[in-house]
């Protein structure tokens, strides 16, 4: 039930390699301040390296959790899909019938809008069924002054 077919796993793999590509930079920066004797610049290169090395790390434990139950179940997802087609075909049928200042159209797109942010949630935002927080990434440090 999904939209795109790039999941958390490709997710991650793109996070992995915008990193792996920044600790290269910083490596070749560090080694070039290094030999121009730019000692505080390679302080603060050293520094930075070590920031994006913590959040590879952080990266691969991200990986190796578990992973948890979702809200968004395929037979749940079917159903959810199931309701909305009968919904607007029954909102189609109404308006096709009635017109749309009548109460039943009003609440039917009421209803239509409910299903609609549902259906967003599991397909879309993929919302955890459990109260646990998703794992976060580790929180941007700022830079000393």
């Amino acid at each position: 039930m999904r939209l795109s077919s790039h999941g958390p796993r490709a997710r991650l793999a793109f996070r992995r390699l915008v990193l792996q590509s920044q600790i290269g930079l910083y490596e070749a920066e560090l080694a070039d301040l290094e030999s121009r004797r730019h000692r505080l610049r390679a302080r603060r290169a050293e520094r930075r390296l070590v920031e994006l090395r913590a959040l590879l790390g952080d990266l691969d434990g991200l990986e190796r959790a578990p992973r948890r139950s979702r809200l968004g179940s395929r037979g749940l997802g079917y159903l959810v899909s199931a309701a909305w087609l009968v919904g607007a075909g029954g909102l189609g049928i109404e308006l096709a019938r009635h017109g749309l200042h009548t109460t039943t159209a009003t609440v039917g797109n009421v209803v239509m809008l409910v299903v609609s942010l549902l259906w967003f949630a599991l397909a879309v935002a993929r919302l955890p069924l459990s109260g646990a927080e998703r794992p976060e990434q580790s929180p941007r440090r700022e830079p000393p002054s």
